[in-house]
């Protein structure tokens, strides 16, 4: 039985302009060396006009990895490295995929096969640099999201009792901030989570998603400086942007009445007052 082979050919608009990047370029060149090694070409997945610096967004990458998983062919041939991903991430992520499903990976150009001793070795070699690109990205991340803090900038996506104002800021949901409200107020009353839980759910009080409340999701809602106008990002606070639903009044005295009802056990976190002064 013939050995099949996909290729993997990607040019984004940059390279257009590029000789020997075509995407027709890239298809004769493959489909040759598939001829020359006995493989009968499977399907030519293509990107056109695609940055190569994530798989998300492209199409033809995405039927390929569905296709891998389901086995459709003996071997993965591409241009280059480059053509299939610009990602080390990427790249030796699918390179897992591609060794637990047996499927060899050629890149013609760099003479990258895993079929070789060789070409695994360098697997192990990606996976390091691979690390490496996670580490920088995760640390350019939270800079970044320090930054925006700092600058009074949301740093959630989704919270109770707000909707997202632009890309920066929040804007008061009058009909969940009146949940929010509520749970402070009877915090304050009743200084039980259980409780509040309890009278949440009797008055058809969710969360944002529609989930009954807790005495975990109450005791949240309560440590969240976000309502008092303040954003917290990795145990720092900062002045927020966004109108509170709260008064950072009630917020500390709801923080102080939970640092004492835990007094003398170990805490998961610190309940901290806010400085009106930050």
């Amino acid at each position: 039985m013939r050995k099949k082979a996909a290729i993997y050919i990607r040019v984004s608009t940059l390279d257009q302009a590029r000789e020997g990047y075509s995407l027709s370029a890239q298809e004769r060149a493959l489909r040759k060396w598939c001829e020359d090694h006995g493989y009968g070409v499977y399907f030519v997945y293509a990107d056109e006009g695609i940055s190569g610096k994530d798989i998300e967004h492209r199409p033809g990458m995405k039927r390929l990895l569905k296709d891998i998983e389901n086995k459709c062919f003996n071997l993965v041939v591409v241009w280059s490295l480059s053509r299939f991903t610009r990602s080390v991430a990427d790249l030796y992520d699918t390179l897992g995929v591609l060794q637990k499903c047996s499927i060899t990976f050629v890149s013609l150009t760099e003479s990258f096969d895993t079929g070789t001793a060789m070409g695994r070795a360098m697997v192990g070699v990606c996976g390091v640099f691979a690390q490496l690109e996670r580490e920088l990205t995760a640390e350019r991340v939270s800079a970044a999201m320090g930054e925006r803090a700092a600058q009074g900038k949301r740093t959630c996506h989704d919270v109770l009792g707000y909707d997202l104002d632009g890309k920066d800021s929040l804007r008061i949901n009058e009909r969940e901030a009146e949940r929010v409200r509520y749970v402070f107020k009877k915090y304050l009353e009743y200084k039980n989570l259980s409780a509040v839980a309890e009278l949440c759910r009797l008055k058809g009080y969710t969360g944002k998603r529609g989930k009954v409340q807790t005495a975990e999701s109450v005791r949240k809602i309560l440590t969240r400086p976000i309502y008092a106008g303040y954003n917290s990002y990795r145990g720092k606070i900062y002045k927020g942007n966004h109108p509170a639903i709260i008064s950072v009044e009630s917020y500390n005295k709801v923080q102080h009445i939970l640092g004492k009802s835990v007094a003398g056990r170990r805490l998961q976190r610190p309940y901290e007052k806010l400085n009106t002064k930050i």
